[in-house]
């Protein structure tokens, strides 16, 4: 099997005190080329499920040059044993925390943050949030690095407002961490134990800022706690550059695609599920006229920013809603030519699958982190589209999950 494997790789298998119970990774215990290879295996086995996926034609994987340290964001719960507040990822099939003194896959001033956050936490006596009996505040640890810049922002997640003890922690953390790249920490609210999301609907500032500025591929970002980002910023560089290759039309099996030499002047896209902007920037930054789609107001507040901070705010529009809804609206009367979906784990929803099909464009650029959900939908576009190329790129190095890219032509 050829794989776009980096010289660097792995090839044998890497030690954690923690490797085993922690439900953080999954892979550490085999050299990174047989994860590759298992990860190729796993998209064609989801392909080979759909007869009218049976010869699409597939790039080899492109490896991660750096598949250790790489998470720029860390989401752990709190918990509480004999000796005191533990806090990390849960046990695989548990809901038991293995209190985590290290990781290979986090960033370590994230992990960094982690550790002196539990130290506060014990300092202070905060009492931990139990969800059977509703009783304590602190509930989870979120924080992110910025790509490009090394600030760090951490969020709090709690059960209510008004707890005096969780303002010192954040003060607490700034003074600690601030010369580490702290630039802030935020109090996040969310009081449904019923409700399976870490973060609630309430965001506030605790200490300093409640964003992060980022540069990638020159491109400047402001983004919060709440902004979806791709974990691995370097991968999702050469993911971006994948789309942009494609969009392009440039097929050749010869690895990763430079997007800043793409011109892909005078093409109409759309950009749906599009976040902050970190595709659309880059279509525009290549020529393109972009419409951004995403649900999130406050994400299409940040992608507004990053418009006008890089120039490019003459070829971007950024519009809050629904995808379908705004896909159908944008293709009234309009030419596109190309649309790019980048959707949650769950995939398109039936009626955006409508809306494509409908649609003007002639190329669909389709972005999936989940290989069973991509093949369901690509088989459901298959009545207007014909796959023309597949890249997998790993963005998930040391764990089973996989990204991947796909290139679609109206037939």
């Amino acid at each position: 099997m050829n794989l776009a494997l980096p010289d660097a790789a792995t090839t044998t298998p890497v030690r954690c005190p923690h490797f085993g119970p922690c439900g953080g990774c999954t892979s550490l215990d085999l050299p990174y080329a047989d994860e590759l290879r298992a990860k190729e295996e796993k998209l064609q086995t989801a392909f080979s499920r759909h007869a009218v996926l049976a010869k699409a034609p597939f790039l080899p994987i492109l490896g991660a040059t750096e598949p250790l340290l790489y998470r720029n964001s860390i989401k752990v719960p709190f918990g509480w044993s004999a000796t005191g507040p533990v806090a990390g990822f849960f046990e695989r099939r548990s809901h038991k925390i293995v209190d985590l003194t290290t990781c290979l896959i986090q960033h370590p001033k994230l992990t960094q943050v982690l550790l002196a956050t539990k130290e506060i936490v014990a300092e202070l006596k905060i009492a931990i949030h139990d969800a059977r009996t509703g009783r304590g505040m602190l509930r989870h640890l979120v924080a992110r690095i910025g790509e490009g810049t090394g600030e760090v922002l951490a969020g709090l997640v709690v059960q209510a407002k008004g707890y005096g003890k969780i303002r010192g922690l954040a003060l607490k953390l700034m003074e600690r961490l601030s010369g580490d790249g702290l630039v802030g920490v935020v109090q996040n609210i969310h009081a449904d134990d019923e409700d399976h999301a870490i973060l609630g609907p309430e965001t506030v500032p605790l200490a300093g800022r409640a964003y992060l500025d980022e540069v990638s591929d020159g491109l400047k970002l402001r983004t919060s706690l709440q902004s979806f980002m791709q974990v691995n910023s370097a991968q999702a560089r050469v993911l971006y550059g994948e789309v942009l290759r494609m969009l392009s039309g440039s097929l050749v099996d010869d690895g990763p695609g430079e997007g800043s030499r793409i011109d892909l002047a005078g093409q109409k896209i759309v950009d749906l599920f599009c976040g902050v902007g970190p595709i659309a920037l880059r279509l525009a930054r290549a020529g393109a006229q972009v419409a951004g789609v995403e649900y999130s107001e406050d994400a299409v507040r940040s992608a507004r920013f990053a418009a006008k901070a890089n120039g490019l705010a003459d070829r971007l529009a950024f519009h809050a809603g629904d995808a379908a809804q705004l896909l159908e609206k944008l293709a009234e009367g309009n030419t596109i030519d190309a649309v790019v979906v980048d959707p949650p784990r769950r995939g398109l929803s039936e009626r955006l699958v409508k809306s494509l099909l409908a649609s003007p464009a002639k190329k669909i650029v389709y972005v999936s982190c989940d290989p069973f959900t991509f093949a369901r939908d690509l088989e459901l576009l298959a009545a207007g589209f014909e796959v023309a190329a597949v890249r997998p790129v790993d963005l998930f190095p040391r764990t089973l999950h996989l990204e991947a890219v796909a290139l679609l032509q109206r037939r």
